[in-house]
C-alpha cells in the first residue's frame, strides 16, 4: 500500500468527521509565523477548472501551462491521467506562484488550496449522489500555527468564503466521469480514449483546435449557438467536452451524429456485406 492509500486509511479510521455546521478556528495571513510554509513540497492535484483558471490568469495557453507548471505522474493501478502542480526546483520545493507576501494567483488558486485546512473524504467511491458517505475533516499539520487563535468558521462558511462551492459546481461533470459506473465495474479505456480524456480535461486550447480544425463539426450535429460559444468561451468548451467524453468513452447518447454520416456508414456496411 503506497503512502497515499495509507493516509486515506488513517483519515477514514482515525480522523473526526465534520458536517457542514461543525465549526473550527483557523487563520492564515502574513502575520502568522508559518505563513506560506505549507506552500512547499506538497502534492497539489489540479482539476480541469483549476487549469482553466490558472492559464487564463497567466495569459498563456493550456499547452504552455502544462509544459511549464505541471507533472503527470503514473502508477500501475491508475485508470485515468492526473495532473499535479510542479513545485520549484530549489531546496524547499516551493510553489512557483508563492512569494514572501503570499500567493500571486490567490483569486485563481486551485481547489486544494481553497479547501485547506479542510479535507474531503468518502468511505467508498461513489457516483456523486448524496448517500456517498462523504465527510470533511481537519488537516492539522503540526507545523501550522494558524489554529485556535483564528476566526471561528463553520465548514459551510469556510466553503462559501473560499469559493469552494463554485469550484465544486464547475467540477461536477468531471467528477461524474471519473466516478462513472464504467470504471466501478472494472473496465479500462483504450490508449486513444485516455489521450482524448487528457486533451479535453487538461489541454482545452488544443481541444478547441480538434473541434474546429478537424472534421468534427461535419460529423456531429451541434447547435449553431453552442458552436459560437465554444469558439471563445473556455468554460462552455469544457462543458461541451464533458458531453463529448461521455459519448466517446461510454457510448452514451450525448452527441448527435449527422444523418448524412449515418447514411454513409450504412452504405459502406452494405457494400462490405456484398463483397
Amino acid at each position: 500500500m503506497d503512502e497515499m492509500n495509507q493516509f486515506k486509511e488513517k483519515v477514514l479510521n482515525e480522523y473526526p468527521r465534520l458536517g457542514l455546521q461543525d465549526s473550527f478556528h483557523f487563520s492564515c495571513h502574513i502575520g502568522v509565523p508559518c505563513f506560506t510554509q505549507c506552500c512547499a513540497d506538497v502534492t497539489i492535484f489540479l482539476t480541469p477548472y483549476d487549469i482553466l483558471r490558472l492559464k487564463q490568469r497567466l495569459g498563456i495557453t493550456s499547452q504552455e501551462f502544462l509544459e511549464q507548471h505541471t507533472l503527470s505522474p503514473f502508477t500501475k493501478d491508475q485508470r485515468l491521467p492526473v495532473i499535479v502542480l510542479r513545485m520549484g526546483e530549489d531546496e524547499h520545493k516551493r510553489c512557483p506562484f508563492v512569494s514572501e507576501n503570499g500567493c500571486r494567483v490567490y483569486e485563481d488558486r486551485p481547489w486544494a488550496c481553497r479547501m485547506y485546512p479542510l479535507g474531503l473524504a468518502s468511505p467508498r467511491e461513489s457516483d456523486g449522489s448524496d448517500d456517498s458517505g462523504e465527510f470533511y475533516f481537519l488537516m492539522r499539520d503540526p507545523d501550522c500555527q494558524g489554529w485556535d487563535a483564528g476566526r471561528q468558521y463553520t465548514v459551510a462558511e469556510w466553503l462559501d468564503e473560499q469559493e469552494v462551492i463554485l469550484y465544486n459546481r464547475m467540477g461536477e461533470s468531471f467528477q461524474q466521469i471519473t466516478l462513472h459506473d464504467f470504471f466501478q465495474k472494472g473496465n479500462s479505456l483504450s490508449p486513444e480514449q485516455i489521450e482524448m480524456f487528457y486533451l479535453v480535461c487538461y489541454n482545452i486550447d488544443k481541444f478547441r483546435v480538434f473541434v474546429f480544425e478537424s472534421t468534427f463539426l461535419k460529423r456531429f450535429d451541434v447547435d449553431a449557438q453552442i458552436v459560437e460559444r465554444i469558439r471563445s468561451d473556455d468554460m462552455a468548451l469544457l462543458e461541451f467536452g464533458m458531453q463529448w467524453l461521455r459519448f466517446c468513452l461510454f457510448s452514451e447518447q450525448t452527441m448527435t451524429i449527422r444523418e448524412e454520416v449515418v447514411q454513409d456508414v450504412r452504405r459502406a456496411a452494405g457494400m462490405d456485406r456484398m463483397k
